[in-house]
């Protein structure tokens, strides 16, 4: 009875881990508070094992459409200094008001499955998925994801560069591609989500 028992358990959580979906965020803004402008959120949905990418989100915001605008000064000299061209690209791409994106990507979300089986990555918990929530706590549509379901691409990649024996920038190297363009959200995205897998790899080898 009780190696049945076992068994049974076994198989749900086993099911359990089918039903779960791996998130991973990135988001460009101007400013570095809770409050600041967002002008682009991009997310993959992925698998864990595999690295493939199952749905994904990618929307820019339209400055234009902003009544208010929340930057600081070190955040607009870090871009025009990093990459002058791709803010000057985002900037006249956009299309949605920050509210609209924030709601669109609300649904996108809560479209993937229940929220207690939804994990958003981020590299940083308290930058990306902290903005994200206090932003969408602000609309007042919530944030949808578990408060034990923020994951944290940093703390990932120093434990697996602890085990391989090489430092965290050798180890983002090993996974950088020059098919990304660097702090546009969605191709940061996509090398995250190689990182992530890559160092879940080493970590169970």
């Amino acid at each position: 009875m009780i190696l049945f028992k076992r068994r049974k358990q076994k198989q749900i959580i086993e099911m359990s881990d089918l039903m779960r979906v791996d998130v991973m965020v990135d988001i460009e803004t101007l400013g570095k508070e809770a409050d600041s402008t967002i002008i682009q959120i991009a997310a993959v949905a992925f698998n864990m094992e595999d690295g493939k990418h199952l749905s994904q989100f990618n929307q820019i915001v339209d400055i234009e459409k902003e009544t208010t605008m929340n930057t600081d000064g070190s955040t607009i000299k870090w871009w025009v200094n990093t990459n002058k061209e791709l803010l000057q690209e985002l900037l006249n791409k956009g299309e949605h008001s920050s509210e609209d994106v924030l709601t669109n990507f609300h649904k996108w979300l809560i479209g993937l499955g229940k929220t207690e089986d939804t994990y958003l990555w981020g590299n940083g918990i308290l930058f990306d998925n902290k903005m994200i929530q206090h932003q969408m706590n602000s609309l007042g549509i919530g944030y949808p994801i578990f408060y034990k379901n923020d994951r944290d691409v940093r703390t990932l990649v120093d434990l697996a560069g602890k085990k391989l024996g090489i430092s965290e920038r050798n180890l983002k190297g090993m996974f950088n591609s020059d098919a990304y363009v660097e702090h546009d959200a969605i191709d940061d995205v996509k090398c995250q989500i190689d990182l992530v897998v890559g160092c879940y790899k080493a970590l169970y080898q």
